[in-house]
């Protein structure tokens, strides 16, 4: 909805970290209708039923490293895609128990995404709500970082 409305001239708030986009998706969605459904309501109803904007591993990337995404989430989402038949990934590497998991869940989250947001959504709550991002969107690693005075 948002990105057919953007295609038509509306615009959202440039500039802001990617998860305050998250954070007013709704809010930026019913203004987005409004704004289609004046301008092009033929367009509203396509933007209804289009396809998920986010690529699963995106949303993965974006939900795993969100800061708020926790071990407890990890698991929680790692049980919930297998039970709906993921086995997640496996390697030979010899990597820490801790980012085995992490790379589990990153990939149950994507393949959650693809096929079975609803129930993502169920296991996650708030941490699987994302927004497409316009192109003025900040990431946190283009956030300047702090220096203490001796580094300075």
């Amino acid at each position: 909805m948002i990105i057919a409305a953007e295609r038509l001239g509306f615009e959202r708030e440039p500039d802001l970290h990617a998860p305050w986009y998250d954070h007013a998706l709704h809010e930026d969605a019913s203004e987005a209708a409004a704004y289609l459904r004046s301008r092009d309501p033929d367009g509203l109803r396509e933007a209804l039923v289009a396809e998920e904007p986010i690529p699963a591993d995106s949303a993965a990337d974006r939900i795993t490293e969100s800061g708020r995404f926790t071990c407890a989430d990890a698991d929680l989402v790692i049980r919930a895609a297998m039970e709906r038949g993921f086995i997640p990934p496996t390697t030979d590497l010899p990597l820490m128990p801790s980012m085995l998991t992490w790379d589990r869940a990153r990939a149950s989250v994507a393949f959650l995404w693809e096929q079975h947001p609803s129930h993502l959504a169920e296991v996650l709550g708030e941490l699987a709500r994302l927004a497409p991002l316009p192109s003025s969107a900040a990431f946190r690693s283009e956030m300047p970082r702090a220096t203490s005075r001796r580094n300075a």
